[in-house]
């Protein structure tokens, strides 16, 4: 599981933070973070860019972790890293590809204009407005950063847009074809006794259960889905194409499968670890084709747009500060409340994809739902201190 890169995500949006523990920001905002091309890239925005990625996870997971959250000590991608240094990597990865594709906008005649500038200089000012001072001092944000975030990500929009726009999104009928089946799976490697304990089944309990499998697959030719469920067991659906390799069904069972013409019903297949009965449904299921060359479109415009970066990347050199960005810190939670819908959640699904939600920030860019964000998401009253900004500040001390 990689991290997610969810940096587009809310900025159309006011984030509402509150401060809940840890210690206070100890780096130099004025350093540089990184260099790109021997161009200074300021540690403060760095600072600011990680803490608001920082926020949006906090959001996320607080309620599997509660407040006194530990995955930003854990494994939680399974990177070999703890999710800090995860979550920081992906922040400059993103930062190095924000500044790249601003240097490259002449190539696909990007700009942005003074509308939009104005209406991020609108953003950043009701951000600053609607979020605490203690919340705007944990995050390290001033109105120039959140300007910059919304250009750049503006910019990223336009740019991967503009990509996408010369990947070519003709798929034919052969090229996406799906067929469709249904299959039941019976696992004959081990099963878990009485203490819980992964127990191997003998050859002889094999057999037997290759025996019931037998025998449902000879009472399923009139009604797959109800012999299933009168010999106890759970029909599955999958659609597959030639050489998809995106496919998880076993080799074995796609072979057997393509052999089946409609409507028809496999001999028992074994594996090493399970018996399956396979029926033919569709051989062009017409549905699943669609969908497929959805697929294959989002794929090419993907691995273009990658393709692109790489080279840029290719071209330039980024050098990050390592001893500056190390002080970047985790050590304060965020907490942010989001009322009427859900959507943000949502989201954080298709910013991963990189498809869907960096359109938000075109219409954050064109003053749209910056002006209705304080509906969408506020500051969630987690402390007296927190609400009063005038209180001491625990976490400075």
């Amino acid at each position: 599981m990689k991290a997610r890169r969810l940096l587009p995500l809310l900025l159309a949006a006011v984030l509402g933070v509150s401060a809940l523990t840890g210690c206070g920001n100890s780096i130099d905002a004025n350093k540089a973070g990184a260099t790109l091309d021997g161009e200074e890239i300021s540690l403060g925005f760095m600072n600011f860019m990680a803490k608001y990625q920082q926020a949006i996870y906090d959001g996320q997971f607080s309620s599997m972790f509660g407040e006194q959250q530990d995955m930003w000590s854990q494994d939680l991608f399974n990177e070999g890293t703890n999710t800090e240094t995860s979550v920081k990597n992906n922040v400059s990865d993103d930062i190095e590809e924000y500044y790249l594709l601003e240097k490259h906008m002449s190539d696909y005649k990007v700009e942005i204009t003074d509308a939009e500038l104005s209406a991020m200089d609108e953003a950043a000012d009701k951000f600053m407005k609607d979020n605490s001072r203690k919340a705007i001092k944990q995050l390290g944000a001033t109105k120039e950063y959140v300007k910059e975030m919304l250009r750049l990500s503006t910019i990223q929009t336009k740019m991967r847009d503009a990509i996408y726009a010369e990947v070519d999104t003709n798929v034919t009928d052969e090229e996406a074809a799906q067929k469709t089946i249904s299959y039941v799976q019976v696992g004959c490697k081990s099963t878990t006794d009485e203490d819980g304990k992964t127990v191997d089944y003998t050859e002889e309990e094999k057999a037997s259960i290759k025996q019931q499998v037998e025998a449902f697959k000879d009472s399923a030719s009139d009604d797959f889905k109800s012999a299933a469920e009168t010999a106890g067991y759970t029909v599955s659906n999958a659609s597959f194409g030639e050489n998809d390799e995106s496919s998880t069904l076993d080799e074995s069972v796609i072979e057997a499968a393509n052999k089946l013409k409609e409507g028809e019903i496999s001999e028992v297949i074994t594996t090493d670890d399970n018996y399956y009965v396979v029926r033919m449904d569709s051989t062009f299921d017409k549905e699943a084709t669609e969908t497929k060359k959805k697929s294959i479109v989002t794929d090419r415009k993907s691995d273009h747009y990658t393709e692109i970066c790489d080279g840029y990347k290719e071209k330039s050199e980024y050098v990050l500060n390592e001893e500056e960005w190390a002080k970047v810190k985790f050590d304060k939670l965020f907490s942010i409340k989001v009322t009427e819908t859900e959507e943000a959640a949502d989201e954080t699904e298709d910013s991963a994809d990189g498809a869907e939600a960096a359109d938000e920030t075109e219409d954050s860019a064109d003053g749209a739902e910056a002006e209705d964000s304080s509906d969408g998401a506020e500051a969630e009253d987690t402390s007296k201190e927190a609400e009063d900004e005038d209180a001491p500040d625990e976490a400075e001390k």
